[in-house]
């Protein structure tokens, strides 16, 4: 029964939901329900490039090798509202921050 429950909270967008890597990769509409969960536990930071990808999927936006952006929210007609950036030293995320398009 509490599935049941978590499961149609998720589908009504209500509350944050606790980071899946699939939902992340295959329901991107759903993201913004998961990143509390993403800060909260610094699911990111002490991963690698190759580690990342597997987590967040294989297109994330690379501004440079060492800033990596995956979007979040995005507005009907497709352009990003939020983005998650990730902030590389050498292959290991260091830091995270949650960007909020103007």
């Amino acid at each position: 029964m509490p599935n049941l429950i978590k499961k149609l909270l998720f589908l009504l967008e209500i509350g944050n939901h606790q980071f899946d890597s699939i939902l992340w990769k295959t329901r991107p509409e759903k993201r913004n329900t998961l990143v509390d969960d993403i800060f909260k536990f610094k699911i990111p930071i002490g991963k690698s490039k190759k580690e990342i990808c597997e987590l967040f999927g294989h297109e994330p936006h690379m501004y440079t090798s060492m800033t990596w952006s995956y979007p979040v929210e995005s507005d009907k007609f497709g352009n990003t509202l939020t983005s998650l950036s990730l902030y590389f030293k050498g292959e290991i995320v260091t830091n995270i921050r949650l960007k909020i398009r103007e």
